[in-house]
């Protein structure tokens, strides 16, 4: 992959939007739905944009999208329309990335409350590719088709990987240039695992939770509505 020359600043935050949320089963795509009266989506992209340590803000959209942007995206957000996989999304969010920048990091649009401590522990700790992640509480089974259990991991071994997760720019690039658009690559520090980089971990935050489902949304409404979640104006 050749280095991009858009975008400006040492640190990128890319926030991968393009998705159609079908487990939702909603018409619109959940990154647009109504959360506390602003869209999904909105929530972490003005997390992004106000913190002190990121100087680039890219949202992938669907190419629909991306061709008519909503307006009420931000203007200093940078949009690039995505692929049909994960993996397609976030090159076409690099191409917009200054080959400069020295640090990338990649969000999921559905996860709203993203806050500014977290990014600021992966920013920190992005002098190599770094995931949060949170303890499992639950024993975890490992189940064959039949519906059979083979076995038990330690739980102390497992853990849930959230977003964002960082990169220095030429380890991502270096990850996404030997990858095929393969759907399952669900994250980047699977694709750095592929090639061969070591991903280190920071702790997570159990509120930052992706919506996939009805009942992470109403979650998430839930939470707003009750005021344990501030919105950023």
């Amino acid at each position: 992959m050749s280095i991009p020359t858009r975008g400006v600043g040492p640190t990128a935050a890319i926030i991968v939007a393009a998705g159609k949320g079908e487990r939702l089963q909603d018409e619109v795509p959940k990154q647009y739905l109504d959360l506390g009266g602003r869209p999904v989506l909105s929530w972490s992209l003005r997390t992004f944009l106000t913190h002190t340590d990121i100087d680039v803000v890219v949202v992938v959209l669907a190419p629909e999208y991306a061709a008519s942007p909503p307006a009420w995206l931000p203007a200093e957000v940078e949009v690039a329309a995505g692929g049909d996989t994960r993996a397609a999304s976030v090159r076409a969010g690099l191409s917009l990335v200054d080959g400069s920048c020295q640090t990338v990091l990649v969000h999921d649009g559905a996860r709203p409350f993203v806050t500014e401590g977290l990014i600021s522990r992966v920013v920190q700790a992005a002098t190599g590719p770094v995931i949060p992640v949170l303890p499992l509480s639950d024993t975890v089974k490992v189940v064959d088709s039949g519906g059979r259990v083979l076995e038990s991991p330690p739980r102390e071994t497992l853990f849930a990987a959230q977003t964002p997760q960082g990169f220095p720019l030429q380890d991502l690039l270096r990850a996404h240039s030997s990858l095929e658009d393969d759907a399952t690559v669900t994250d980047d520090a699977v694709a750095c695992e592929r090639c061969g980089l070591s991903v280190a971990t920071v702790p997570g935050d159990a509120n930052n939770f992706k919506i996939t489902t009805n009942e992470d949304l109403s979650r998430a409404r839930w939470m707003v509505d009750a005021g344990l979640i501030l919105a950023r104006i």
